[in-house]
């Protein structure tokens, strides 16, 4: 059985509901704040089914822009720990994007436990190449293709970036990258485990072995990204993570921009109250215009 890090406990005692809250509540204050007034778009599809797998139903949510296309398309995954989160809980963030002129398409994919690597890993490269098949019945143009993420998306976003590089991989122009992680075991270390059985995202059995596999930490592959926004805040634990990959880009002479936000937190993309969400949102359609609105 897998045992928790006693750091991961406390703080999870500070996520629960304080007596005489009711916690429906709670979670739709939280919802309105994430996702309330989502900008308008030109339309939205709820649950587009891609294909079914393993007794799950791959679908997304698409957010077209307003205005004649085709647009340039951005297929995004979710954060959430591997474990959490959906197009639900991300739905403000696909649509800004899609309000800046980006065919966004919102991927619920397997989380683990239930689904454990690779399942969200297949299922990213999946809706990438199914985006480059089916994009354009939603006026999308696949030609101009980023895939983006927040947290544990930021890091199924870089796996999809380095499958790109391989042979035969899917032809992405660009990537946005939020606070992922892109080495896992490193990070896994520096957030306080201390094993196998202290995550869930990794068969146990498998941990070990997957050290360094690009699908796992992308890092170890990013010598041939295509130009990437790496956005982080200074007050995010992950931060080493994105200062890591910067200088790997530097070094391989790979087009990047490394945005830090000075007090920003992990999650910033997802708190419209912040400075620090205006100011990420512009320099991560910045760079996405620059490299994808020709």
């Amino acid at each position: 059985m897998s045992q928790i890090p006693a750091d991961l406990l406390e703080f999870m005692e500070t996520l629960r509901v304080p007596k005489g809250v009711n916690p429906a509540d709670m979670l739709l204050r939280y919802d309105s704040l994430m996702n309330g007034n989502p900008p308008p778009v030109g339309a939205v599809h709820d649950g587009v089914l891609l294909h079914e797998v393993a007794g799950w139903r791959l679908t997304a949510d698409i957010a077209v822009p307003s205005g004649t296309g085709p647009h340039p398309v951005l297929v995004y995954f979710h954060g959430g720990g591997w474990t959490m989160g959906s197009p639900k809980t991300h739905l403000r963030l696909g649509r800004e994007f899609a309000a800046a002129g980006y065919l966004t398409i919102n991927l619920d994919y397997r989380r683990a436990p239930k689904y454990r690597f690779p399942a969200a890993f297949d299922d990213c490269v999946f809706a990438t190449r199914w985006a480059v098949e089916n994009a354009a019945r939603y006026g999308g143009d696949a030609k101009r293709l980023a895939v983006g993420g927040d947290s544990a998306g930021g890091n199924l976003a870089a796996a999809v970036l380095a499958e790109g590089t391989q042979k035969g991989g899917p032809k992405i122009s660009t990537g946005v990258l939020l606070y992922g992680v892109f080495d896992y075991h490193q990070a896994m270390t520096s957030l306080g485990g201390t094993g196998p059985n202290t995550q869930f995202y990794l068969p146990e059995d498998q941990y070990e072995a997957l050290r360094q596999d690009y699908r796992v930490s992308p890092f170890y592959a990013c010598a041939k990204f295509p130009p990437c926004y790496i956005g982080v805040g200074t007050k995010d634990p992950l931060l080493p993570q994105s200062l890591e990959l910067a200088r790997a880009l530097q070094a391989a002479g790979i087009e990047h921009d490394l945005h830090v936000v000075e007090g920003a937190p992990h999650a910033f993309f997802q708190l419209p109250p912040l400075s620090a969400y205006s100011e990420g949102y512009r320099r991560a359609t910045a760079f996405l215009d620059k490299h994808l609105k020709h």
